[in-house]
């Protein structure tokens, strides 16, 4: 990650399935950037055990939540558990064919998972 980011928040997810010991680690960086309209833009890297899955610099949270909150942290988990077929398929075109083995084996669990976090 850009050494000119700060780490903001260390996410730990555990597997959503009992029999299933895989770790799930979310990091957020601020960037000290904003988009175009003005939010807060901000990089991240998302592990399953060590092994890094998504990474990027192009997450902007909502500007009603603070950039280190439970709610940017929702957000940014609802992006990465997208699955095929629950949005556009070009949205799936760079994903490479680990990203693909993940959505197809964890994302729909995870999703669930945060969901219920944010619910409680």
């Amino acid at each position: 990650m850009n050494k000119n980011y700060k780490l903001i928040r260390t996410d730990v997810f555990e597997s959503p399935f009992l029999d299933d010991e895989t770790i799930f680690t979310l990091k957020l960086f601020d960037t000290f950037t904003r988009d175009s309209y003005g939010k807060n833009r901000l990089a991240y890297e998302f592990y399953q055990d060590k092994e890094l899955i998504f990474t990027g610099a192009d997450f902007c949270c909502s500007p009603l939540h603070s950039i280190d909150s439970d709610e940017s942290i929702y957000g940014l988990m609802g992006f990465l558990t997208l699955r095929p077929g629950d949005t556009d398929s070009e949205y799936f075109d760079d994903y490479t064919r680990r990203q693909l083995d993940f959505c197809d084996q964890y994302a729909e669990g995870l999703s669930i998972l945060v969901y219920d976090y944010e619910d409680s």
